[in-house]
C-alpha cells in the first residue's frame, strides 16, 4: 500500500484495517440510517455502495489525518482530554462540510449518468450517517491507541518492578553484613596460630559462603534446596564463632521443588542474632522449617531481648517482603507467639 502505517502515533499498522474496515461500514451504513434492509440493498448495491465507499472513505481518512496531526502535537496521555475535545470540535465543522462537497459533486456525476437515488433522506439522516461514521471511526482508533498505551504502561510498571527489585538484590550483595565479615576474620585469625586445619576449614566454608552471594547475583529467586544448603554453611561459620550458645536446626532433606529469594535465610538468621542475646547462659534456638503444606518456609526463634535495642538499617525482613511481593501473591508472614518470633517465607512457584 502507499498508505504510510504511522505506528508512531496509531500504536498499530491499520492498513489491513483501512482494506476490510471501508467497505463493511459502507454497507452497514446505509441499511442502518436510511431505514433499507438487506434484501433492498443488494440489488442496487452496484449502485449505491461506490456512493456511500466516497463518503466512508472521505471520513475514514479525515479521521485518521486529524488524529496523527493532533497526536504529533499532543503526544502526551496528560494531553488526551485536549486532544479529544479539539478532535470533536474539528469533526463537528468539518463533518458536514465534506458531507455537502461530496453530495454536491455526486449530484453533478448523477445528472449525466441518470442513477437513481435508491432513497432519498432527509437532512437529519444524512447527518446522523455523516456523524456515525466520523465517531465510529474516531472510536476504533483511540480504544486501540488506548489499550496499546495501557498495555505500554503496565509493561514499563512491571520494569520499572523488575529493575526496583534488581537494585534491592544488588544493594543486598553488596552490603552483606560488614560485621559478619569482620568477626568471620576475627574468628580466623584466632584459629590460624593453634588450628590450622580448623583454620583452612573455615575459610573455605567462609569462601563458599561469598561464591554463593557472588554467582547469584543476576538471578532473582533461587531453588529452594539451594539456599538452606547455602544458610547451611552460613550456620556452620556461625556456630564456629558462637559455640554452644547457637543452636540452630535445618531441613535434613529437602523434596520441594519450588523457589525462594537468595541470600533470604541468611538474612533472617542474621536478623535473629542481631536482635537477642546469644550466650552459654541464654542460648538462642533457631528452627529452619517447612509448612505443613509446603507453602512456607519458615524461621522460628525464642525471643531473649538484647538490654539495648539494635538499630535496625531495614536490610531484613523489609528487603524480604519488598522483594516477595514481586513474585507471588501470598505475603510474608511476620509474627509472635509466647516467647517465640516467627517469619514465614512464601515460597515461589517457577516454570522455568
Amino acid at each position: 500500500m502507499f498508505i504510510k502505517p504511522n505506528i508512531q502515533y496509531l500504536a498499530f499498522d491499520d492498513r489491513k484495517l483501512l482494506l476490510f474496515g471501508i467497505p463493511i461500514l459502507a454497507i452497514i451504513a446505509p441499511m442502518i440510517f436510511f431505514d433499507v434492509s438487506f434484501e433492498e440493498y443488494l440489488p442496487m448495491i452496484h449502485q449505491e455502495l461506490p456512493e456511500s465507499m466516497i463518503y466512508t472513505s472521505a471520513f475514514w481518512f479525515l479521521n485518521r489525518s486529524l488524529l496523527i496531526w493532533l497526536r504529533k502535537r499532543y503526544d502526551t496521555l496528560t494531553q488526551s482530554i485536549r486532544r479529544f475535545t479539539l478532535q470533536v470540535l474539528i469533526i463537528i465543522v468539518t463533518a458536514p462540510i465534506i458531507s455537502f462537497t461530496i453530495t454536491s459533486l455526486l449530484s453533478i456525476v448523477y445528472a449525466y449518468t441518470d442513477l437513481v437515488d435508491l432513497c432519498d433522506p432527509t437532512l437529519i439522516q444524512g447527518m446522523a450517517s455523516t456523524y456515525f461514521l466520523t465517531v465510529s471511526v474516531m472510536l476504533l482508533y483511540d480504544t486501540i491507541y488506548f489499550f496499546h498505551k495501557y498495555k505500554e504502561a503496565i509493561m514499563e510498571k512491571e520494569w520499572i518492578q523488575q529493575a526496583h527489585i534488581q537494585s534491592q538484590l544488588d544493594n543486598l550483595r553488596n552490603q552483606i553484613n560488614p560485621h559478619f565479615l569482620f568477626n568471620s576474620m576475627n574468628t580466623l585469625m584466632n584459629l590460624i596460630p593453634e588450628e590450622g586445619e580448623r583454620a583452612r576449614k573455615y575459610l573455605s566454608k567462609l569462601s563458599t559462603f561469598y561464591r554463593y552471594a557472588v554467582s547469584k547475583q543476576e538471578e532473582a529467586t533461587v531453588p529452594v534446596d539451594m539456599e538452606l544448603d547455602n544458610a547451611k554453611v552460613y550456620v556452620e561459620l556461625l556456630q564456629e564463632r558462637f559455640g554452644e550458645s547457637l543452636v540452630i536446626q535445618m531441613p535434613d532433606h529437602v523434596r520441594i521443588t519450588k523457589h525462594t529469594l537468595p541470600l533470604s535465610l541468611q538474612l533472617l538468621i542474621e536478623n535473629a542474632i542481631k536482635h537477642n542475646i546469644v550466650s552459654k547462659r541464654k542460648p538462642l534456638y533457631i528452627q529452619v522449617f517447612f509448612s505443613k503444606d509446603d507453602k512456607y518456609l519458615i524461621v522460628k526463634n525464642n525471643i531473649q531481648r538484647k538490654i539495648q535495642p539494635v538499630e535496625s538499617t531495614g536490610m531484613g525482613i523489609d528487603n524480604i517482603k519488598k522483594r516477595i511481593a514481586f513474585f507471588t501473591e501470598d505475603l510474608l508472614i511476620v509474627s509472635t507467639h509466647g516467647n517465640y518470633f516467627e517469619v514465614r517465607i512464601p515460597l515461589i512457584e517457577r516454570s522455568n
